[in-house]
């Protein structure tokens, strides 16, 4: 365990959702002794869970921290109150696609769909069309800013209760070759204290930028990889993001001198969502290898590893307040998933009953038993003198003679054959 890990024992919620529909609350401790599977508990029961019901995004409703926003695949959005649970629930179902975004301004929510389409509920509703959507979200210094970003669809930030974006984003000029440089927003955030003012976004095509919307519509900074970044989240310093990426990697970019300046190790899948525990300098991630892992920022150090049965899709890190467990002494319990993913999960769940098996030792072998002799054929003789020995030898050369004699007959056949084609082709005998 990491020597400057403080001895005193601090308590941090994690709430994560996972791709089946499942919605777990953990509890960890900064004393690696208390951390056990009692600190995990299921706020859904598994076995109410269906096929649709996976959860595409999650996100604080409140500055307390004490409201959390879920979206399922069915368009549907619950309300969970840590203290109280399920409060309410609505529908997004004015458009096609699945929810990319939640957000809340004051008493109305604000919900995007991958179709390009972003409503805000209250007492005076509104829709808005921008675009072919990945990722839609809030700005947490001013509640009214919201961004968005897709595919071919660059970054817009948007002011509620205006039709046009307050900002645009502007491509990179033409690479050498005088082609189009592509454009695929898979995730972007906005900067803490920067008023709405600076965002970075990652892409599926690799680079990760920043956007001064005071300064020009062109990034001021980009950074290129050679792998699809999936998610990015504000790091501990200014203009430093976190970003996860489809192989399992997971890199802090500093902005300012535009390289990567740090790594995380340990992920096997690709990195779903990232955030961070500011006051204890923690960073978690989660990835679809099913793990949840929290590593030391100073010293990039795994502390915690959790493995959590199913692929994990979000991840919210609680720090203005703390959530008690439901039940004192809860275990974890074992999911299950719809029959269309049951072939998914028996691999892990063999892996499982092979690592509970007890080991058995070898057994001393037995020592096998001296074979029997056996008598020796005797070479019967024959009644003319020779041996079955000579008989056989005499029987295979007739053989081969035979064998000889039939691949002649079909030689001078097939030879007599090509004469007489030979003979009616017009051509030969012009």
């Amino acid at each position: 365990m990491n020597k400057m890990m403080p001895t005193l024992d601090k308590e941090i919620d994690i709430f994560v959702t996972t791709k089946i529909g499942s919605f777990k609350h953990i509890k960890y401790h900064t004393d690696a002794t208390k951390n056990n599977k009692k600190c995990i508990e299921n706020l859904i029961d598994v076995k109410t869970l269906q096929k649709e019901d996976s959860i595409t995004c999650m996100s604080w409703g409140n500055v307390a921290q004490t409201e959390i926003l879920i979206a399922k695949k069915t368009q549907q959005i619950d309300c969970y109150d840590t203290l109280q649970g399920f409060t309410k629930s609505v529908t997004a179902d004015f458009s096609t696609g699945h929810v990319v975004g939640l957000g809340r301004h004051k008493r109305r929510l604000l919900a995007a769909l991958s179709s390009g389409v972003v409503k805000i509920w209250g007492k005076q509703e509104a829709e808005m069309q921008v675009g072919k959507l990945d990722r839609m979200r809030m700005c947490a210094d001013d509640t009214t800013l919201f961004a968005t970003g897709g595919e071919e669809n660059d970054l817009k930030v948007w002011r509620i209760g205006e039709a046009e974006p307050a900002f645009s984003a502007k491509n990179l000029p033409n690479d050498w070759l005088q082609l189009r440089q592509p454009i695929w927003v898979s995730d972007l955030t906005f900067l803490p204290g920067s008023n709405g003012q600076l965002l970075a976004v990652c892409s599926r095509y690799g680079y990760v930028r920043l956007y001064d919307t005071r300064a020009q519509r062109r990034p001021i900074a980009n950074v290129e990889f050679k792998m699809a970044a999936t998610c990015i989240a504000p790091s501990f310093d200014d203009r430093q993001v976190l970003v996860g990426f489809g192989r399992g990697q997971l890199h802090q970019v500093d902005l300012r001198n535009s390289r990567s300046d740090k790594g995380f190790k340990g992920c096997a899948g690709a990195v779903s969502d990232v955030a961070i525990a500011r006051n204890d300098r923690l960073v978690v991630s989660v990835s679809l290898d099913r793990q949840l892992r929290i590593h030391s920022y100073d010293t990039k150090e795994m502390l915690y590893r959790q493995y959590l049965t199913s692929k994990l899709s979000c991840v919210l890190v609680q720090t203005e307040s703390t959530t008690p467990l439901r039940k004192g002494e809860v275990e974890i319990k074992e999911e299950t998933e719809p029959e269309t993913l049951e072939k998914e999960e028996s691999a892990d769940e063999m892996d499982v009953l092979f690592d509970n098996m007890e080991t058995i030792t070898d057994k001393p072998k037995k020592k096998k038993a001296p074979p029997e002799p056996t008598e020796s054929k005797r070479v019967k003789p024959s009644l003319d003198g020779s041996t079955e020995s000579q008989q056989d030898e005499a029987s295979q050369e007739e053989a081969i003679y035979n064998l000889l004699r039939s691949t002649e007959k079909q030689k001078r056949k097939r030879e007599k054959q090509k004469r007489e084609k030979r003979a009616k082709s017009v051509f030969y005998n012009a």
